[in-house]
């Protein structure tokens, strides 16, 4: 069963983490803190990688079997989600990059059929949109120049 109560406030922090997951922790240690996923499987598109599902806390997150299973990309629709102190999710994105994202610089926005990325590499994160709404956000651990990962 997830814990509920361990992310009252989920933070996020861009090279780091989310809340108090950071990258790199183990799978024993984010079930330490969570509890057992809802839900573990492997990628379709990768099979180096396993991915544990915590439905009530609307959160995957990815570990790297090349990497010793580390953890290293988190997804999340949490509206609970937080940067510089404002809620991300369900707000304009316009509001956020000009607000409490405004010191990241260098957004690449993708256009899709029916939603948009805003996506900055130097921080790998990830803004999925919809309608101008921010929907959902994805962090990974930073690679350093030559794709090699920044671990903390």
């Amino acid at each position: 069963m997830t814990n509920m109560n361990y992310f009252c406030a989920m933070q996020l922090k861009p090279g780091k983490g989310l809340g108090e997951l950071t990258f790199g922790m183990l799978p024993a240690t984010v079930e330490a803190k969570l509890g057992k996923p809802d839900r573990i499987f492997v990628a379709d598109d990768e099979e180096d990688e396993f991915i544990y599902q915590y439905n009530g806390l609307r959160m995957m997150l990815t570990f790297y079997k090349h990497e010793n299973d580390r953890l290293g990309y988190i997804r999340s629709s949490n509206p609970e989600v937080t940067f510089g102190g404002e809620v991300l999710l369900d707000q304009l994105v316009k509001k956020i990059l000009d607000g409490p994202m405004k010191s990241i610089k260098g957004w690449q926005k993708e256009n899709y059929d029916f939603f948009d990325t805003y996506m900055n590499e130097k921080s790998w994160i990830v803004l999925n949109v919809e309608y101008e709404r921010i929907t959902d956000i994805e962090i990974g651990v930073p690679l350093d120049g030559d794709d090699v990962y920044v671990w903390l």
